[in-house]
């Protein structure tokens, strides 16, 4: 009985860490044979024909690229498909949105 209250708690723990990080979750970007397609979300479209451009420029077969909210704003993850001495180059195409994004009521804004 308590080992299985145990687990239904775990369970529920894991739901639970799952729902937040998705909700943390802007968008993903994955790319194949150096096209880039939405896989969540709506990223720009600058972003997509960015991402299409690095790829092609280091010959990127796959990869997946996720922006994620952040105290700090919106900032991107990589995939370990995706080589470090490619991760500035995505950056560089990333335009973030205004405002950081941070969140914060009107107290944060003054």
């Amino acid at each position: 009985m308590l080992l299985t209250l145990l687990v239904m708690f775990a369970l529920l723990g894991l739901g639970l860490a799952l729902m937040l990080w998705h909700a943390r979750q802007v968008f993903a970007v994955e790319l194949r044979d150096g096209a880039a397609r939405v896989r969540r979300g709506k990223p720009p479209t600058a972003f997509l024909r960015g991402c299409e451009e690095v790829a092609r420029q280091f010959r990127l077969q796959r990869g997946r690229i996720t922006a994620v909210r952040t105290d700090a704003g919106v900032q991107l993850r990589f995939s370990r498909d995706l080589p470090k001495k490619t991760h500035q180059a995505f950056r560089n195409v990333w335009t973030p949105p205004p405002g950081g994004g941070g969140g914060g009521g009107m107290r944060a804004t003054g």
